[in-house]
């Protein structure tokens, strides 16, 4: 199985290789390298989209999670149509914000709408996170994969290097357009190998399958149900519950975390760079809230289930029956990480070349020598992801827990530029920091550190069972709405009016209206993956309206409503998507305008005086006609 294995990886890198290859003779203008001159096919979008979403998920760890937990863990999948929605909303916004305006990147698009240089450097940053320990996490657990099932043969420190430079490659080669079509076509072959493998499996494995036998979990663990809506613990560290971890605030949390995977800087980037078009609504309606999604409600216990001995031992099994099914069970598990690891390090090394280099340290760079620059950035961005990947893997882990939750913190900044015109900078930077500063102490990069230095927390990883996506977003939230009550009349309010009015111009439509359709999809959600999904746990086997005995279904409760609200899920993304037309990109309507201060301004002296000593020159003087008034309250 491991030559096997090898020979299929070797395959997806040799198809990576040709696509960047054809990329890179097909020619077309330098700057293209960097952006795919904002033309990507919209088919991109409808393979991408899905998997990105279950890569961000972690495939192997969700599995893993359902065989401990059972049906309560699964249930996170039924939130992936809230990310649907996330994705819909705010991809097509920012879309038409970037041709309507000349926004190149996301930290460009934020930072010129609220006039505020930390915005731009908290993108950076977040970006970074993604690109570094984030992708060097997803890299270890596929080397170590790796070593496992070959027994050693491949070490864990070898195969992280070979598989960077396998990924590594074909993004110098063909920048931008060569990494989202490499992910592209892998993510198809992802669609065909999970039903297949499933169905493989409970065709030649022994036993009964789920859902005729139970996943069989922990003593104490309720593997068919809900452990109720909230448990009142500490959080993991300091207390887990007996029933299990997955209540109905732990599961809508998550899938709210979830969501941090279509708003960090990779994804948004993506976004921007797509070619006008339908396909938005095509990925996020049929191929993310239905395909992806029923894929994971309805595949997810049956695989969890053979899982229950380990990978290693099913991946085993099935190689004894078909060596082919062995390798591409191994692959399901792998290609994800892979996919998501080499998007994110080109995507960020990328962002920072035109947010850092081309705009503050040389800005007057040719077209063919950005070209250059950017490629330097891509081969230093995958350098570094492997070497922590292969010497500092305990620290990536560490670091990679706080990044989709802070990539959701950017949801108050992002709704302001889509649809608040009323969000301003003050709030907006008051609420992220907070709601940052929440996160980092829910997670374990602030609890390790608090402790280590000072005394014990009281809580430890998400108290009360609530991830600290949903705990930083409510303080987030929160302090936003007061700061913005007080500076309904702030000096930048005149910039933001003026995107809004050209977005509204250019779409013609808006999210408010129609009450009783966005009641109906708020009653969904709390059925769902929210509090009601409380009534799955017996209402399809013991429903409070049926007289006599509690009715023997065969399956589940819990199933059958997940099954049930998967379908129901499409609606509200359908009708987003096609309804009110967020499924629909062009620029047949965008008129541009100039959005911000000009580009020529010149930095801020902080971030001016950390360049000049970065590239060892010394401060120079500038003449005073070149210098641009300071804005009111910039930061």
């Amino acid at each position: 199985m491991t030559t096997l294995l090898a020979a299929c990886l070797l395959l997806g890198a040799g198809l990576a290789l040709y696509v960047a290859a054809r990329v890179a003779r097909l020619g077309g203008p330098p700057a293209a390298f960097l952006d795919a001159g904002r033309d990507l096919p919209g088919w991109t979008a409808c393979f991408l989209l899905p998997w990105l979403v279950l890569a961000g998920l972690g495939l192997d760890r969700h599995l893993g999670l359902v065989a401990r937990y059972g049906l309560q863990a699964s249930h996170v999948a039924v939130g992936m149509a809230l990310v649907a929605m996330a994705a819909l909303l705010l991809w097509n916004r920012l879309w038409h914000a970037a041709r309507l305006a000349g926004l190149d990147t996301p930290g460009e698009a934020l930072g010129r709408y609220y006039g505020s240089i930390t915005l731009r450097v908290a993108v950076l940053a977040l970006a970074l996170l993604f690109a570094l320990p984030f992708a060097a996490d997803l890299l270890s657990s596929a080397a170590m994969l790796i070593e496992a099932v070959s027994q050693g043969a491949l070490p864990r420190a070898a195969g992280i290097w070979l598989l960077a430079l396998g990924l590594a490659v074909p993004a110098i080669i063909g920048g931008w357009r060569a990494a989202v079509l490499t992910a592209a076509f892998l993510s198809l072959f992802l669609f065909v190998l999970l039903p297949g493998i499933t169905g493989f499996a409970e065709i030649v494995l022994p036993g009964p399958g789920f859902p005729a036998a139970p996943i069989p979990v922990g003593e104490g663990i309720l593997w068919d149900r809900l452990p109720g809506v909230v448990r009142h613990v500490a959080g993991i560290g300091k207390a887990v519950p007996a029933e299990g971890i997955f209540t109905t605030l732990a599961v809508s949390s998550a899938a709210l975390a979830l969501t941090g995977i279509v708003l960090s800087p990779a994804a948004l980037y993506f976004g921007q760079t797509l070619r006008a078009g339908r396909a938005l609504g095509l990925s996020t309606v049929w191929l993310t809230g239905g395909l992806a999604a029923g894929l994971l409600v309805l595949c997810g216990p049956v695989l969890a289930l053979r899982m229950a001995g380990g990978v290693a031992e099913l991946a085993a099994s099935l190689q004894a029956e078909e060596p082919l099914a062995g390798a591409g069970f191994l692959l399901l598990l792998l290609l994800p990480g892979l996919m998501l690891a080499g998007f994110l390090v080109t995507a960020g090394a990328l962002i920072w070349t035109r947010d850092l280099v081309l705009r503050y340290l040389f800005p007057r760079l040719d077209a063919r020598t950005q070209r250059f620059a950017a490629r330097v950035s891509i081969a230093v961005g995958f350098f570094l992801m492997a070497f922590m990947a292969a010497f500092l893997p305990l620290v990536s882990a560490v670091l990679a827990t706080v990044a989709l939750p802070l990539a959701v913190q950017l949801l108050p900044a992002l709704l302001g530029l889509s649809f608040l015109r009323w969000a301003g900078r003050g709030a907006v930077l008051a609420g992220l920091t907070l709601g940052c500063l929440i996160v980092v102490f829910t997670e374990p990069p602030g609890l390790i550190l608090f402790e280590g230095l000072f005394v014990d927390l009281p809580w430890g990883r998400w108290p009360l069972g609530i991830h600290s996506a949903a705990w930083g977003l409510a303080f987030n939230l929160l302090l936003v709405l007061l700061s913005a009550a007080a500076t309904q009349r702030a000096p930048d309010r005149r910039e933001r009016d003026r995107l809004h009015d050209a977005l509204l111009a250019a779409t013609g439509f808006r999210i408010g209206g129609r009450g009783l359709l966005w009641a109906l999809a708020l009653i969904w959600g709390f059925l769902a993956y929210g509090p009601g999904a409380i009534l799955g746990n017996f209402f399809f086997s013991d429903p409070i309206f049926a007289p006599g005995p509690a009715s023997a279904l065969g399956i589940p409760s819990l199933w059958v409503w997940q099954i049930l609200f998967w379908l129901l899920g499409v609606v509200p993304v359908w009708w987003l998507a096609y309804r009110l037309r967020f499924g629909r990109t062009s620029e047949e309507s965008v008129r541009p305008i100039v959005l911000g201060p000009p580009a020529g301004l010149r930095p801020p002296d902080w971030l001016a005086a950390g360049i000049a000593r970065v590239a060892g020159r010394g401060p120079r003087a500038r003449p005073p006609a070149t210098r641009a008034p300071r804005r009111a309250g910039r930061r």
